[in-house]
């Protein structure tokens, strides 16, 4: 009876008495529906909770033993052409030299017009 006439009243009031009845009563059920999830969602996870165990999967098919040969072995061999490269050039430069020595080629580093026509 009670809530029948508060509705009547409502009915009759202005619109802005119907908008805050109306949103009041939407947040009212949306904080009942998430207040109900919460107590669902926390009692399974607590009915649920075991301890994870990894062990005895693929991880102990994976041997770290080799993979960590396999890393040696390739900074073994990138370590080694890089000294390679380092040789190479020091080769080249004295051979360079060596030809330049032999041929007497005169440096002209440092004389004479660049090629824009300027003096060094």
């Amino acid at each position: 009876m009670v809530v029948q006439k508060a509705i009547d009243n409502l009915k009759s009031g202005p619109k802005d008495d119907k908008v805050a009845v109306a949103s009041g009563v939407a947040i009212s059920v949306v904080v009942v529906l998430m207040a109900a999830w919460a107590i669902f969602f926390f009692r399974n996870i607590q009915k649920n909770s075991q301890q994870l165990n990894l062990s005895g999967g693929a991880q102990d098919e994976f041997n770290f033993s080799s993979v960590k040969e396999a890393q040696e072995k390739l900074k073994k061999e990138y370590s080694n052409t890089a000294d390679e490269f380092l040789q190479l050039r020091n080769d080249a430069a004295s051979s360079q030299m060596q030809f330049q020595q032999q041929t007497n080629v005169p440096q002209t580093q440092g004389s004479g017009a660049d090629q824009f026509g300027t003096q060094n």
